[in-house]
């Protein structure tokens, strides 16, 4: 029996659970009787799934990266520690399993979103690197797979030393997949030739499951839906971060109140917890309050897309809330910063629907909007082409196909 670890993962972004399912899903789907292990940095609950989830956590790195495991009474003593600082005992003999979990395992896949690049500080870079050296350290196959890369200009004085310690580990991979054709450039000028390109892989495979799959019970959470032919209003924390926050919030609330001035009804949807407070704040600033439906609840990623699937179009910033979106033939009009928004619209033929929001231009989007009310329908018929295209090859069948070589 095949056994696979799955790292780089949470349960708590829905983007990150979803790309989580996805591997997990196509993983099984090729070897039926496969066990698939998921080394989680944050998750409620793990029981509840009906997978198995393990705490890759700041602690347990830790734990790994400076090799404490070794030592039976000291990680005994340490794990201890932990959970009488943090009071929770959800590290209560799990060293031991995922030190088994990697001793057996005939390869790891990591499912990271994007931490490897100067929008993110070396720090957070490195949490990927000290999984590679984990692998390297149990004698493991790793794979990246799909995900953001670069750019690599932090301008530090270690940036030149940096690179090179991200050349030694990521060329110890049998692959690592970039979701954008910035990331693969960036990889490949630093001489690696194990560097391919892929769409995210909540888009490459087919195999997804239901919201009652993914329980341990079989039971679905009880799901308040909006409305068909309603549009969606998805929020992402991180514009508040790149662009002027006063300024990303009267944004927001006049393409609300455009929407519900043209005759829209709008439901705000969070698909991720670190969005939540920014609903309100935006609403505050909206004239049509009332008139606006908000979906509350922490619900999974198969709820989610089956959510949004209702939407005759959405207004959305999460990246994975724009792949959900078109993994149902949802058109989007997008907001974001970085090169992984035009290149997943270009998939789709649907560049020319991502604003900058550093640089939005009201009118511009305003314009945009008017033409989805009118296209929706064609662009979501375009956007199942490009969907069809997308799967027809599988990229966790080409990344098995690599670690056998």
């Amino acid at each position: 029996m095949k056994k696979f670890i799955v790292t780089g993962i949470q349960m708590r972004n829905k983007g990150s659970q979803a790309m989580f399912l996805s591997l997990y899903y196509a993983l099984k789907a090729r070897h039926a009787d496969c066990e698939v292990i998921g080394f989680a940095f944050k998750t409620d609950d793990p029981d509840q799934y009906a997978f198995k989830l393990l705490p890759h956590d700041d602690y347990t790195r830790l734990v790994f990266k400076y090799k404490l495991d070794r030592t039976l009474f000291l990680t005994h003593f340490l794990t201890r520690l932990a959970a009488f600082m943090r009071k929770t005992d959800k590290w209560n003999g799990k060293i031991a399993e995922m030190n088994k979990a990697l001793q057996e395992a005939d390869a790891i896949f990591d499912a990271s979103g994007y931490t490897l690049g100067s929008g993110w500080s070396k720090g957070a870079g490195e949490r990927l690197l000290d999984t590679i050296r984990m692998a390297r350290r149990y004698g493991k196959k790793i794979v990246l797979m799909p995900q953001s890369f670069g750019p690599f200009d932090w301008g530090e004085d270690d940036d030149a030393e940096y690179l090179q310690r991200v050349k030694h580990e990521l060329s110890y991979c049998s692959k690592v997949y970039a979701r954008e054709r910035e990331g693969y450039e960036c990889l490949k000028a630093l001489g690696l030739n194990n560097v391919e390109l892929s769409a995210d892989i909540v888009l490459r495979e087919k195999p997804f499951p239901t919201s009652s799959d993914i329980l341990e019970s079989g039971s679905a959470q009880s799901i308040e839906y909006p409305d068909e032919d309603s549009v969606g209003f998805i929020v992402n924390e991180n514009l508040f971060r790149i662009g002027d926050p006063a300024k990303v919030r009267a944004l927001y609330a006049r393409i609300l109140d455009k929407l519900v001035d043209s005759g829209e009804k709008v439901y705000f949807l969070n698909t991720s917890t670190a969005d939540l407070d920014l609903t309100e704040e935006i609403l505050k600033e909206s004239k049509n309050r009332d008139k606006v439906t908000v979906i509350t609840g922490d619900y999974s990623s198969p709820t989610l897309i089956e959510m949004i699937s209702r939407f005759k179009y959405v207004v959305a910033s999460r990246y994975h809330s724009i792949i959900f979106a078109y993994r149902s033939g949802v058109p989007a009009i997008i907001f974001g910063w970085a090169a992984k928004y035009t290149d997943l619209a270009a998939h789709f033929q649907q560049q020319d629907y991502v604003f900058d929001v550093r640089n939005p231009g009201f009118d511009q989007i305003i314009e945009k909007i008017d033409e989805m009310s009118v296209r929706y329908s064609e662009e979501s018929k375009r956007i199942k082409e490009g969907l069809a295209k997308i799967q027809s090859s599988s990229v966790v069948k080409d990344a098995l196909e690599a670690l056998n070589d």
